[in-house]
């Protein structure tokens, strides 16, 4: 054909891309806010698989450049749900005080909660609640999409594929969310009473599970729902949980969590981690997630073949399932066909080569704009991640709460502001009585307990404007802004009663008991200048004393 026929071709298809409209969340970079209950990936599985399918969901679509998303975690899985929030609303206001967002989602319970619980926090953005994990709930600024367990699918899918199975045990845990699933199992445990019976053991402590599950025989099945901690209050992954049954029992394990679905757990009727990252993305990109999509049936293909299980829903999905010889070869093949394909390309290239001449400097040219674009994210990345390591760095990792250096800021902070405002300033040093013997009877483990276990009392028993940090080993400092020393002296004894309150469990049972000793010191504003320095010497100095005394006792200065 002649060139010029070529030439207007082109040009005609060029004219028709420049006339198509653009996506109305194209026209500029949406900036959203992705709030995660679970922590990071590498602490959550669940958390894993989510970031999973929201990165396959953008990657689709390529959206790299349209999109800015900024992601957060509460990491409840490793603090607890109290702890992963404390702090969160004045960090998420100082790090995105300059940005205007288009939208907040959150994802799971814990970040659900923190966020209705605050309408001030980034008022005006709209904001979509997923998976929020409360039934029945609406919330009164936002959009909610809740994935509702379909507990008659979870429960009726044991008696189809192992109908041998007589006796189900049901592990769950206390808690209010896990109680939720636990009467969604009670109210269609009717409709199989006549094929099964069900035990709960949502009151065990994790010995006793692991213990009660090696005893059951053929004829039973488990049902895990994902449990956070057992009656004496550890914590333990759902993952881990679910591992450590897996290699204990010799009956099949059931669950309705994607997360759960590890070697050795056969799967079931579950909600898919995957698919609610696919959602978030979908929510992301301005479209109407899939919610009713998101449960699915999922089995390892290992533990099938080891219970002998049948009649499997050809709908579902497998994992851990061997591949054939064609699969685990599949790239060798198609790197093989590629290159006879290839050589076909380049005796073709050899005849358009001025032709394509022209496409391939427009695509150096695209490619140069990508690889902008993604240094202009990668030093946005930079920019979070040392944020985030300035906060670690004045919170202890053990307890959550501040450390020393965060201490000592604050107090200099308080003291420049007691000194303007004429306030009074008072000042706690706590010491744990003994702690050397907690860890040389109890072991190391009790002691990190002890001292956490103080921490959370301390804390729990301050005001909002108050500060409590670890100072190092088993000490810890208060700061009482704008209370005088009798004050703080009661605060003390009353802090006092709450540690000797408390019973820490030790690596054999045993209940330990812990008492403290505090010393006070205040500063005033019509006293002698104080710096930071001197009235830690003061409040050490009584926390020494009310050692010498006999410990067990606040001690002013």
């Amino acid at each position: 054909m002649p060139r010029q026929f070529w030439h207007r071709l082109l040009l005609c298809c060029a004219l028709l891309m420049l006339a198509l409209p653009a996506p109305s969340w194209a026209a500029r970079e949406r900036k959203v806010l992705v709030l995660y209950s679970l922590g990071a990936d590498s602490a959550s599985a669940w958390q894993r698989l989510i970031h999973k399918g929201l990165s396959a969901e953008l990657a689709d679509k390529n959206l790299t450049s349209v999109l800015g998303v900024f992601e957060e975690r509460f990491d409840a899985v490793r603090v607890g749900d109290e702890q992963a929030q404390a702090g969160m609303e004045q960090y998420l206001r100082t790090k995105y005080a300059h940005i205007q967002f288009d939208a907040i989602i959150t994802e799971n319970y814990v970040a659900a909660r923190f966020l209705s619980e605050r309408p001030d926090l980034f008022r005006g953005v709209p904001r979509h609640y997923l998976n929020h994990g409360r039934l029945n709930w609406q919330p009164p600024d936002g959009t909610a999409y809740q994935v509702q367990a379909d507990f008659g699918r979870t429960i009726g899918i044991i008696p189809q594929v192992a109908p041998d199975v007589r006796h189900v045990v049901v592990i769950g845990d206390s808690t209010e969310r896990i109680q939720e699933s636990v009467n969604g199992v009670r109210q269609v445990a009717g409709n199989f009473a006549r094929q099964m019976s069900f035990e709960y053991w949502d009151q065990l402590s994790y010995a006793e599970i692991f213990r009660q599950a090696a005893l059951l025989r053929p004829g039973s099945a488990i049902f895990l729902l994902p449990t956070y901690h057992d009656s004496t209050g550890a914590r333990r992954r759902p993952v881990d949980i679910a591992r450590q049954l897996a290699a204990t029992t010799q009956v099949p394990i059931f669950t309705n969590w994607e997360a759960i679905v590890v070697p050795g757990v056969v799967g079931g009727y579950v909600v898919s981690a995957e698919r609610i990252g696919r959602a978030i993305a979908k929510i992301l990109m301005q479209q109407p997630p899939d919610i009713a999509g998101i449960p699915g049936y999922l089995f390892d293909y290992g533990a099938v073949q080891r219970f002998h299980l049948q009649n499997i829903p050809p709908t579902a999905q497998w994992v851990n399932r061997p591949q054939s010889v064609f699969e685990q070869y599949l790239w060798q093949i198609l790197a093989g066909a590629t290159l006879i394909v290839l050589e076909g390309i380049l005796i073709s290239a050899l005849i358009v080569a001025l032709r394509s001449r022209r496409q391939t400097l427009h695509a150096l040219h695209d490619e140069r704009n990508q690889l902008e674009a993604r240094v202009l994210q990668r030093t946005l990345e930079l920019m979070v991640a040392n944020t985030k390591l300035e906060q670690l760095a004045t919170t202890d990792p053990l307890t959550g709460i501040g450390n020393r250096r965060r201490m000592t800021e604050q107090i200099n902070k308080e003291l420049e502001r007691s000194r303007r405002f004429k306030h009074p300033l008072s000042l706690l040093m706590v010491d744990i009585d003994h702690f050397k013997n907690v860890n040389d009877i109890y072991g190391h483990e009790a002691g990190d307990r002890a001292i956490v276990a103080v921490a959370r009392a301390l804390a729990g028993g301050m005001r909002n404007i108050d500060m409590a940090s670890r100072f190092g080993g088993e000490e810890f400092v208060l700061l009482m802004p704008e209370t005088d020393v009798d004050v703080a002296s009661g605060a003390a004894e009353r802090l006092r009663c709450d540690v000797a309150a408390l019973r820490i469990e030790g690596d054999n049972g045993e209940q330990i008991a812990l008492t403290v000793s505090i010393g006070v010191a205040a500063s005033l504003p019509e006293g002698p200048p104080d710096s930071a320095s001197s009235l830690i010497s003061r409040a050490d100095k009584a926390l020494y004393r009310a050692k010498h005394e006999g410990r067990d006792r606040v001690v002013s200065a």
